[in-house]
Order: structure tokens, then C-alpha cells, then sequence
């Protein structure tokens, strides 16, 4: 058929979703149309906008008959914040469309055609889930269609989320689904506190100003609850001030943090950290395990479902009290303590110092001895582990592991890293991945020696296109010595 132009409208149903969220249909049973704000299932008119060889984008027009898996969604900003971009689909068809997404990655980039690929894992709580929440301050604030109607909206103050391709603009926001009722209260006491004193917002264009970011941090079993106020310099009164009113308005904040950032890169990172009050830090339970979490360390933010991702890792590793494993990207050590007490030993790999500092410190909390950790690039540590004989810097590399737990982040593993892999041969690797794109072009670098076993997804993040995914791989029997 011809293609398209530009403004006709056609009539199509949305028979899947793509990985940006919008939907997709076809023109005429053939030629591919992306349809953003629809559901598979929905009949909808759409009106062309851009059209390339093989698709074309359009804008929905009308919906002329809802799907059945058309929810309403919960948040106000849904069709402005871009963050939980299929709050509109039932969960039940999430889980569906995330499993998807596992299986084109497996087919399409790794090249792999007989993989089971099992249901999703769902999360007990499709609201209310995350553990940790960054909202960012901006003098330069988005106007929703309800903003624009209204003749007092403030355009130069906000504390939200980012608009995608829009480094400066903040969505203004008041409510989120995404942790809790408790936190919500924390930002609006945050915005009302700063906005009414006219309290300088940061600009990295003229590398000045206060306000850059708040962090909030809320264990989901204790009753931990940690703010961070990110600026670009120390202001001990006024700091002093907002702790004082804080408290008394949100009495469940256990600790205050005010932490320093000169950097001009827009991240919620920072170079000094001032524990204004409370203890600096929030603890959080994972199974029988007690973490110590400190402002800049990762952790999983789905603290519920965390527990649940880490039984997989058991479950798929079927580990014995006689393996010693190699925890690569351990991070705080979370995966490597959760399964310590399976195997006869831990040696957990990780970058980042702080977190190596946090990881020995919750194996020390939680009175865990077959655990060790080291803070080293994993590409360069795994340089030196294929050669046994090589001695680093901070003692002896154990002699043999049996097992590797590989966490990357979401760019995978280096194709070093997957060479000294292959070379080392471990008996089984456990992958675990948020990013089942990089973890499928992993896999094939791997396949050479190595076949997947099983894959377990599981839902750490409920109305997003993110999903974990757990897989086991085994050495083949050619290889095995």
C-alpha cells in the first residue's frame, strides 16, 4: 500500500505497545503506525505526523472503542510526567507486556530461539513501592494544560520530575504515587518552606543558586525515613530552620541530611554529606538480613519485591555449602549476604569504595564471617583473576569459584569482562539484569561456552517498561574439567 501523509487520519487498533509506550498498530494490515497514549486493544482514529519507510508516528485523535485492559489512571500528571507510562494498562497486562519484552531482547539481539521465557513475578504493591525518591528544584517550571488555565501559575518555582528533552524544565508536582502519602507531605512542606522565603534555585548556565535536589529515602520494614536537601552550598541556619519545621510537621522523619554539591552536572550526587539530625543513615530488612543504607549508596528501590528477586537468585542458583561464589557489581553487598549462608564463601567485586565500605559494614551488622568484599573495576578484577597466579593488592585471589552472581548496570558487562569469563569458566553463572537488552547481547557473548538454563522475570517496577530478569547459565559438558 502507498504510504501515509502527513495529517490524514486513519482508523486502526493497537495490537501492541512499543518499548517508549506508545502503541502500535497498522495501516491496512500492513504498514506500521505508532500511536502514543493507546492500548493493545483499543480501536482509535489517528492522525499522521511524520512518516519513514517502514512506519509512521501520529498523535491519537479519538479513541472510538476502549480496550478492555484501559484503566484510568491513579496520578493526575500521567499524561505530563512520562514516568509510570502504563499506569493506563491493568496490571495484568503488564506483566504480559513486560514478559514480551524479555522475549523479543532474547530473539532479536541474542539470537536465541528455544528460550522459555516463564510469567512474570508480580509485585505485591503496584503503588506505594519504592524505597527511594529523587525530585529535582528548577526556577524554570512545565505548565500543564491545567496550569495554562489557570491565571496564578507560578512559573518560577518547581520541585518534581524532569520533562524528557527538556534539561531545565520540572514538572511541578504534589502527589506521587510512587512511595508514599508521608513523602508527599515531605514535598509539598519542602516547596511551601523555600518558595515563601524566595530561596535561590541552582543553574548550572551560571553555576550559582541553592536548591538542587530532595531525597527521600523511606525503609518499607522499619520505620526509618531519611531527607536529603541537596545545595550547592552550606547555609547552617537556614538548614537548622528547615530541619526545626520539618520535624514538627512530619514527625515520622527519622534523619536529616543537608549534602554539598558544587558539581555542574544535574545529578543528585554529592561531595559532603552533614547529618542536620537523626543518625545519617536508614536501615531496611531484606529476609533475615539488616542493611545499613547512607544517602549516596545503591539499593534496590522495590524494597518488598527485593526479597522476592533474591529467592529467585536462590532458587535458580541452587547453591551448596560448598561453592565459593563471586559476586560481581555486589554493590553493598545485598545479593552476596542474602545467599551467604547457602555456600561455604562470598567475595563480592564492586567500583565504588563507599559501597564496599557499606558492604562490609552490613556483613559486620549482620555478624556475617565468609563474606569479603573489594573495591575494583570488575573488567580489570577479572583481568587478574584468569591469570590464578597473579597476586592484587589488597591479598590473594581464592583459588577457585565455583559460581559467578553477575548485577551489572544497565549497560551490561564489558566484552572484556565477558572474555575473562569465558577463559575463567565458572561452573554456573547466576545473571541478573534491569535491562534485558544488554543481558540478551551478554548472553550471546557468553554462549559460545555457556547455556541458559532458566529465566525468571520479575516486576520490580509495576506501570514502567522496566523489568528485572534472573537467568542461570551452565558450562557445557565440553568444557567442564
Amino acid at each position: 500500500m502507498d504510504r501515509p501523509k502527513r495529517d490524514e487520519i486513519y482508523e486502526v487498533t493497537i495490537d501492541d505497545i512499543g518499548a517508549e509506550g506508545s502503541g502500535i498498530g497498522r495501516i491496512g494490515g500492513e504498514f506500521v503506525v505508532f500511536v502514543p497514549g493507546t492500548v493493545p486493544g483499543d480501536k482509535v482514529k489517528a492522525i499522521i505526523k511524520k512518516t519513514k519507510k517502514n512506519f509512521a508516528q501520529s498523535n491519537l485523535e479519538s479513541i472510538v472503542s476502549p480496550s478492555e485492559n484501559r484503566v484510568e489512571p491513579e496520578c493526575e500528571y500521567f499524561s505530563s510526567c512520562n514516568g509510570c507510562k502504563m499506569q493506563n494498562i491493568n496490571y495484568s497486562k503488564q506483566l504480559e507486556i513486560k514478559r514480551k519484552i524479555v522475549l523479543d531482547s532474547f530473539e532479536r539481539i541474542g539470537g536465541f530461539s528455544d528460550i522459555e521465557i516463564p510469567g512474570v513475578l508480580g509485585s505485591e504493591n503496584i503503588y506505594f513501592y519504592r524505597n527511594k525518591l529523587e525530585f529535582s528544584f528548577s526556577n524554570d517550571r512545565w505548565l500543564t494544560d491545567k496550569d495554562m488555565d489557570s491565571p496564578i501559575a507560578d512559573k518560577t518555582f518547581a520541585l518534581g520530575y524532569h520533562i524528557p528533552g527538556f534539561i531545565d524544565k520540572i514538572l511541578d508536582i504534589r502527589k506521587c504515587y510512587l512511595q508514599s502519602d508521608v513523602s508527599s507531605r515531605i514535598l509539598n512542606f519542602t516547596r511551601v518552606y523555600f518558595k515563601e522565603r524566595n530561596t535561590s534555585i541552582y543553574s548550572s548556565k551560571i553555576h550559582s543558586g541553592y536548591l538542587r535536589f530532595l531525597v527521600i529515602r523511606q525503609s518499607a520494614n522499619t520505620s526509618d525515613l531519611m531527607v536529603n536537601l541537596i545545595t550547592f552550598s552550606e547555609e547552617p541556619e537556614l538548614i537548622r530552620e528547615y530541619s526545626e519545621g520539618l520535624k514538627r510537621e512530619v514527625p515520622e522523619v527519622s534523619t536529616i541530611i543537608n549534602a554539598i554539591s558544587t558539581s555542574r552536572a544535574q545529578v543528585a550526587n554529592a561531595e559532603t554529606q552533614n547529618v542536620v539530625y537523626g543518625k545519617g543513615f536508614i536501615e531496611e530488612i531484606i529476609g533475615k538480613y539488616k542493611f545499613k543504607i547512607t544517602p549516596g549508596s545503591f539499593f534496590q528501590t522495590n524494597s518488598k519485591q527485593c526479597e522476592k528477586l533474591f529467592e529467585q537468585i536462590v532458587k535458580l542458583g541452587d547453591f551448596t555449602n560448598d561453592e565459593h561464589l563471586l559476586d560481581l557489581y555486589c554493590g553493598c553487598g545485598a545479593i552476596s549476604l542474602y545467599v551467604s549462608g547457602l555456600v561455604k564463601s562470598v567475595h563480592g567485586v564492586e567500583l565504588s569504595r563507599e559501597s564496599i565500605e557499606m558492604a562490609d559494614t552490613n556483613a559486620s551488622i549482620n555478624g556475617v564471617t565468609n563474606c569479603s568484599f573489594m573495591a575494583m573495576d570488575v573488567k580489570d578484577y577479572l583481568a587478574v583473576l584468569s591469570s590464578p597466579e597473579t597476586e592484587i593488592p589488597e591479598g590473594k585471589l581464592i583459588n577457585k569459584f565455583d559460581t559467578f552472581i553477575l548485577d551489572p548496570p544497565r549497560s551490561g558487562i564489558h566484552p572484556k569482562a565477558a572474555e575473562y569469563i569465558l577463559k575463567y569458566k565458572p561452573k554456573k553463572i547466576i545473571y541478573v539484569s534491569c535491562n534485558p537488552a544488554t543481558q540478551a547481547r551478554d548472553l550471546q557473548l557468553l554462549s559460545g561456552k555457556y547455556s541458559i538454563s532458566s529465566v525468571q522475570p520479575v516486576d520490580m517496577f509495576p506501570h514502567t517498561f522496566h523489568i528485572e530478569n534472573v537467568v542461570r547459565l551452565d558450562l557445557k559438558i565440553d568444557y567442564l574439567v
